[in-house]
């Protein structure tokens, strides 16, 4: 295990890629919620023709059941089955809609605010971050101080950061200050871990959603892809509504949760 002081060189430089990391993890959430700001109402009602759809050929498949046998169609085990096979498509519209609400309340903030959260997060990690001193990833309490710091750095949120800087620092001092020697081992292979970890981030999504944001032309594409899959949710949820139509005799009716 190589015992790394605070001033060594090769500490600066994984200290300096782990910022340089969290930097692209918190424009990546950035970039996520914008993408919901722009896209989320149709991917919103795209899944809830999607669901639909789902409802009516889950509905289709247990009448048949019942007409391949010859009964009736049981309304009450009917409304049962479709609640238990609906939840978790319930669950995901409704966290949907949470998730999109949330995006929209999210303002933006001025350049100047920006850079002030960003200098508290450095401060903070310098002397907290868990990648580099044990006793915030060993201890529980720390590690969910740790996690609200993150938390307010990928939300842009200054109160915030700017409180739990102080929270922070009395912290670190209830475990005796700063450290002088740290343990971390194979260095070498944590730089170039997070070096890779970085390559990924800005190679894949959320991160990519930066250059479709940036292209009038293609946030317009999007919306019409988006609009498409919902005109043809609509056209097929007609074409099963039909369907159900010839399983409804001697007056029954279905009734649909929403």
């Amino acid at each position: 295990m190589d015992i790394i002081k605070a001033t060594d060189e090769r500490y600066r430089e994984y200290e300096k890629v782990l910022l340089e990391r969290d930097s692209y993890r918190c424009l990546a959430e950035q970039y996520l919620r914008a993408y919901i700001r722009e896209f989320g109402q149709l991917m919103t009602d795209s899944f809830e023709k999607k669901i639909s759809c789902i409802e009516k050929k889950k509905t289709i498949a247990f009448c048949q059941m019942y007409a391949n046998r010859g009964e009736p169609v049981d309304l009450n085990a009917l409304n049962d089955y479709i609640s238990k096979e609906m939840a978790e498509y319930r669950k995901q519209f409704q966290d949907m809609i949470n998730n999109n609400a949330a995006c929209k309340g999210k303002g933006t903030i001025s350049e100047s605010e920006r850079m002030q959260i960003k200098q508290i997060y450095r401060n903070i990690a310098k002397s907290f971050h868990p990648d580099i001193f044990p006793e915030t990833a060993k201890n529980d309490k720390l590690r969910e101080l740790w996690d609200r710091v993150v938390s307010a750095y990928n939300r842009n949120d200054l109160k915030e950061i700017s409180e739990l800087e102080i929270l922070v620092s009395k912290a670190i001092e209830s475990e005796g200050g700063n450290y002088d020697n740290i343990d971390i081992p194979n260095i070498d292979d944590k730089i170039a871990d997070v070096e890779n970890e970085i390559n990924t981030i800005i190679s894949t999504d959320p991160y990519r959603y930066k250059y479709l944001l940036e292209d009038d032309a293609l946030v317009a594409d999007k919306k019409a892809e988006l609009q498409g899959e919902i005109d043809e949710y609509t056209k097929y949820e007609k074409e099963l509504q039909d369907i159900l139509k010839t399983f409804l005799k001697n007056g029954a009716t279905f009734q649909w949760e929403n």
